[in-house]
């Protein structure tokens, strides 16, 4: 959980009929979650001070009143504080993600929906339109449907994680227009747009019918379907010989391809794309398409941005341990480019709701634009939510990294200078968001172009290429004086600095005591 909101209330009525109650209404990630009554919350609450006492420091819980039938004044306010609470509690990652948050938080849900029968299917999609049909119980959360399913199609235990349930919808039913451009549409590949990444604090099944419930008026047709959580090509290359996972990854890619989600380098390798897709070699399919630079990432909705100037209309994705976002450049007769920000220069990031209630956030991060110098960027989107979970993952992801190379016997800096890309690394030079035409020409932040892209240098060579020249200058640069709040958490006895790869603070500004790190505990 990201995001704990309530809005409002509501009167409903025991399930015997005997008697009707106040529940409040809760929202999380943007969606809403369930409606519970003051007393399960409040038990809730007593759980996690009895499992984590002094380390729970949360807003105060709003306390009891003497009388039951609370004035609309008295109850807007246990309202606010109940939404004040939650929220803290989220922000503090060994509570938020505890099994007794998590559980508590499925139940309220099971317990709010009030299912006719226990016993459900769910039908998981995966990229080429096909599904496998899931038996489970209502009750079960996303990580027992998650592997239910993998066992049905023979996925490894240890590349469960990297795969996610989402809940998407066509990408032609959204309000926004769609940036990509299909190759070629066959009716088989529906381009869907993920709107929800599903957690353990929810029952998949009822969160899709909760969804459904309220979209189906619109025309809106959710359904849960599978995708990859891997944003490095060496991560999928060591799935490969996985059968389950090799499946996954050649249906993703191949409906990636047709719906123009990524673009191979040229004709030729168009072709060879082709014939390899017609004679089902998925090892060598998959093998070239982590050559193509355009691989490998989530395309989301279009947005409004500031950067590179105010309400600026771009359309926005996530991949290969990066976000881009691509508008059009006036100085280059509005031709298409990408501006690219790497995980690894991000420090902090924050989500915050425009107004209570509504579904749409604001997504902030802070960017190293060069030496000492952070810049806020701000994306105004409603799909926030899943892209700071997005970056969860992929902090994760170069997290994993840092612990295999430790275990391989590599050096690790305790000054905060890593050896591999696990954190904003003030030893590198660091420069402004890479900027691309998507026409394969590279600009500098001021859109001078300066060279295109030499069609044979391939993306995984360009990749080994900059980890190469990223070690040689940390070896140069490793005297150079940091910024002072680096060196200051640096000096810190027992600091591990893979701890500041990313921070996530949602609705306020930075404060030490409100944001909460993404460290080895919380993956």
């Amino acid at each position: 959980m990201i995001h704990v909101a309530v809005p409002d209330t509501q009167s409903l009525v025991e399930e015997d009929d005997s008697r009707s109650f106040t529940a409040f209404n809760l929202h999380v990630n943007g969606a809403y979650h369930a409606s519970i009554r003051y007393s399960h919350l409040l038990r809730l609450h007593e759980k996690l001070k009895e499992q984590f006492g002094t380390r729970l420091r949360t807003a105060d819980f709003p306390s009891k009143k003497l009388w039951k039938n609370l004035d609309e004044k008295t109850l807007n306010e246990r309202r606010i504080g109940l939404a004040r609470y939650f929220q803290s509690v989220v922000q503090l990652p060994r509570v938020g993600r505890h099994f007794i948050t998590e559980h508590a938080f499925l139940m309220f849900q099971v317990e709010s929906f009030r299912p006719t029968s226990r016993n459900v299917t769910i039908d998981v999609y995966l990229p080429d339109g096909s599904k496998e049909t899931v038996r489970c119980n209502v009750e079960h959360p996303t990580g027992i449907v998650l592997k239910r399913f993998a066992n049905k199609i023979g996925l490894d235990v240890e590349n469960i994680e990297k795969f996610g349930l989402f809940v998407a919808h066509s990408r032609q039913t959204s309000q926004n227009e769609t940036t990509v451009t299909s190759v070629r549409r066959p009716a088989d590949y529906d381009d869907m747009l993920c709107v929800r990444l599903l957690r353990d604090f929810e029952s998949p099944y009822i969160s899709l019918q909760l969804l459904n419930q309220k979209s189906a008026a619109l025309g809106i047709f959710h359904r849960i379907v599978v995708r990859k959580l891997a944003w490095d090509p060496k991560v999928e290359g060591a799935m490969l010989t996985d059968p389950g996972a090799l499946t996954l990854l050649f249906a993703q890619a191949v409906s990636d391809f047709h719906l123009g989600h990524f673009k191979a380098l040229d004709s030729s390798t168009s072709d060879q794309l082709l014939q390899l897709e017609e004679s089902k070699n998925y090892l060598l399919y998959l093998r070239l398409c982590h050559q193509q630079p355009t691989y490998g990432y989530e395309i989301l909705d279009p947005c409004i941005s500031d950067y590179p100037r105010p309400n600026t209309e771009c359309g926005l994705k996530i991949g290969r341990r990066s976000v881009v976002i691509e508008y059009s450049d006036e100085t280059l007769n509005n031709t298409r480019v990408s501006a690219v920000f790497r995980a690894t220069r991000i420090r902090l990031w924050r989500i915050a709701q425009k107004k209570e209630g509504s579904s749409e956030f604001l997504f902030q991060f802070e960017y190293l634009m060069s030496k000492d110098h952070f810049e806020w960027i701000t994306l105004m989107t409603s799909q926030a939510v899943l892209l700071s979970l997005l970056l969860q993952s992929v902090g994760s992801e170069i997290l994993e990294e840092h612990r295999e190379v430790e275990a391989n016997g590599d050096t690790y800096d305790s000054t905060g200078l890593s050896q591999m890309e696990t954190g904003w690394e003030i030893s590198r030079k660091p420069t402004n968001p890479s900027i691309r035409s998507c026409t394969s020409a590279i600009s500098d932040v001021n859109g001078h172009s300066d060279g295109s892209i030499n069609s044979s240098n391939t993306a995984s060579e360009r990749d080994d290429q900059e980890r190469e020249n990223n070690l040689k200058e940390n070896k140069n640069t490793r005297e150079e004086k940091h910024s002072p709040q680096l060196s200051l958490r640096s000096q810190v006895e027992g600091h591990d600095p893979s701890c500041d790869a990313f921070t996530i603070i949602s609705n306020v500004l930075p404060s030490a005591n409100e944001a909460f790190n993404i460290t080895d505990d919380d993956l």
